[in-house]
Formats: C-alpha cells, structure tokens, sequence
C-alpha cells in the first residue's frame, strides 16, 4: 500500500492489485475519482449505476466526470460499467463492485461516502436527511472495511471543498459534478440542473457556497 498525504491532515491510500471505485457524479467521488487516478498504477473499474427514477441524470454526470479526471491526471488506464436499474437501493448500487470483489477482478472497493453536516447545520435544511445512522457527523469511523476504502468517510462538505480549493479542481472538476437527487414529482423538472430544493442540494449549497 502506498499513503499520500493531499492535505496536511488527509491521506490518500492506494492498495495493491486493481481496484474498483462508485462513481455517481457527484462532488464526493469525483474528487475520489480524481485520486484514484492521479496515484494507481493499475486498471480502474469504475461502475456507476442508472436508474430511471432519476432520468440517468447521474449517468451523464459520472460520463463527464471521468472524462475531466482522466484528463486532469493523463490516466486512461480505466474500464467504466453502467449498470440500469429502476430505482436506486443500497444493494443494487453495490451490487456489481461487489461481484468483481468476489470474482477476484478488483482488490479493493473506494468509496466516497462523507459525513452529514452537523446537526445544527442539517436543522436548518427543509428537508430531513434519511441517512444519518451511516452519516451520523459524531460518530468516527473507519476508513478501510473488509473490501472498502471510503477515505471521506470522517470529512463533510466543507472539508472536501476545501480539498478541491488546494488542489485547484474548483473551476475545472466540481462544475461537471451534480449532487441533485430530485425525484419529486411535485415540483418542477429541473432537468440536469441542481434543484436546489432536495435535501443533497442543500448540504451542498452549505459545503461549496454554490450549486
């Protein structure tokens, strides 16, 4: 395993053998996308899921987010999978990484899962966070579990903007991200726009300063 260090208190750990990465789209694993990228040597799987609950929204934003990291690194070594689904669970969105861990194809699982905001924060949004038993911003917890690497999992928002800031990815990565998770039919189609009304919108909005 090779460390490194890409603030003065975060580490970046890239593990032997090939290794597999989520990605969504959004702000939190593209920057991990972007790493991944920047320091392996070996081919990276990456696989996002599309689900027509969300229009493929994710899946156009995942498509121009690998291409900028691979620019930004010069690293095309990468092989990316879609899968489709109708909705989006906690099993399906995991399900294919999962099987090329279990297959031997990948050694490793990145993730980019964050904390939540805290939760003064969270009580202002108009939106309750359906997540804050895995999120919960008090709870520490470990960045490497059995076959998953999740290195944000201790940072929020405003950490990782701050990263962003450092490495000089806020004008040419995190404007191709989309966070937005609007699945309201209630309210108007923002289309591939940010809402700004859905409850990723907001911490987002608190993270960045912008959508």
């Amino acid at each position: 395993m090779k460390t490194y260090n890409i603030t003065e208190s975060v580490t970046f750990n890239v593990y032997p053998g090939t290794s597999g990465i989520c990605v969504s789209g959004g702000a939190d694993s593209a920057l991990l996308l972007y790493f991944l990228l920047r320091y392996s040597t070996s081919t990276v799987h990456i696989f996002s899921l599309a689900n027509q609950e969300k229009w493929l929204r994710n899946t156009h934003a995942s498509i121009d987010v690998i291409s900028k990291c691979a620019e930004l690194t010069d690293n095309y070594n990468f092989v990316h999978h879609i899968a489709y689904d109708t909705v989006q669970t906690k099993e399906n969105l995991f399900l294919l990484p999962i099987k090329y861990f279990n297959d031997k194809i990948i050694s490793t699982i990145y993730s980019g899962v964050t904390k939540n905001p805290p939760f003064d924060v969270m009580n202002t949004f108009t939106l309750k966070s359906l997540e804050n038993s895995e999120r919960d911003p008090t709870v520490v917890r470990p960045v490497k579990i059995d076959y998953g690497y999740m290195p944000w999992t201790n940072l929020d928002k405003q950490d990782l903007h701050a990263i962003y800031k450092q490495h000089n990815l806020l004008d040419t990565l995190f404007p191709l991200t989309r966070s937005c998770e609007w699945i309201n039919h209630d309210w108007p189609d923002p289309g591939i726009e940010h809402c700004g009304k859905c409850w990723w919108c907001e911490e987002r909005q608190w993270g960045f300063g912008k959508l």
